[in-house]
Parts: C-alpha cells; structure tokens; sequence
C-alpha cells in the first residue's frame, strides 16, 4: 500500500525525490507566494503579509524540509515579483530557517509544541529581517519592521495551528 503525502513528505530524501512528492513541493511554494502575495505594504520597504499562514501550516503538517522548500523558495519568489529583489536572498534563508526550524520542532497534536515551535521560528524570522532591514535601510527602520513581523507571526501562527490540526487528523484516517 501507498504512503500518504505526509509520511512521503516527513521522510523525504533529496537524492530520490518522486514526481509526486516534487509535485506537492511545487504546490506548497505556490501557495506560499499567493499567501504572501496578499500583502499590505508598511513603510519603509516592508509589508504585511500571510506568508506565515502557508509556511506554519506546511511546515507543521508536513514536516521541516517541505517548510523549508515553501518558505524559501516560494517567499523569496514573491518578493523578485513584487518588486523588492534586493530582499530575495535573505528572505530566501529567513523564511526557509523559518519553515525548517517550525517542522522540525512541530508536533503532532501537541498544541503547547506546535505553539513553541511558531515562537521559536517566528523569531528567527523577526530578528533575521530586523537585522537585514538595519544593513539595507537603515537602523530608525527596523522598529516598524518589527512591529509588522510580530503581527504576521501571531495571526500566521494561529491560522495555521488550526490548520494544520485538521489536516493532521485528516492525514491520521
């Protein structure tokens, strides 16, 4: 009998990746640069965006490579279409810490862990974009930037823990 996506996912090997699970990988880095597409631009360069709604919910359901793939490449691929190209690179290893660190941490149905987890990488992401925004911008910037990353955190995290609680019971069937 076949895998479910989730167990494929969790215990995929870069050397031999199936079509299918390349497949949802694609997915997953879509859905990431549409959730981050829905954005509000903030000042100074920033925005506010739900990034972190796709990135928590692959990443706690999926494992820590899939949240690392989608938070990497899909949000670094927003931000080249959004016009901030100077931001890729380092979104591209914020984001994909970010999702490695969440999946890595993440439990399944343990809330108190998952909830740690998005803690944990969620602040990876605010201090590694604060720290960017002061060498790219300038240091008065970075208190906005904050200010705009905690709020994507928190509504991501919560968005996304009740996500991916229903796709974990939906993959346990």
């Amino acid at each position: 009998m076949r895998k479910n996506i989730k167990d494929e996912l969790i215990n995929l090997e870069w050397k031999n990746l199936s079509a299918r699970q390349l497949s949802f990988l694609s997915l997953f880095i879509a859905f990431t640069a549409v959730a981050t597409f829905l954005h509000i631009p903030g000042p100074s360069s920033s925005y506010f965006n739900l990034g972190e709604v796709a990135i928590y919910t692959i990443a706690l359901t999926f494992g820590r490579k899939a949240g690392f793939v989608a938070g990497s490449f899909g949000s670094a691929l927003m931000d080249v279409i959004l016009g901030y190209s100077i931001w890729a690179p380092f979104t591209f290893i914020i984001k994909g810490v970010e999702g490695w660190v969440v999946g890595r941490l993440a439990r399944e149905h343990d809330w108190k862990q998952n909830l740690i987890a998005i803690i944990v990488g969620g602040n990876i992401m605010v201090v590694g974009y604060a720290i960017t925004k002061g060498f790219l911008i300038s240091w008065p910037a970075v208190l906005p930037e904050v200010g705009i990353n905690y709020a994507q955190m928190t509504i991501g995290g919560i968005v996304a823990l009740l996500i991916s609680y229903n796709l974990n019971n939906y993959f346990r069937k």
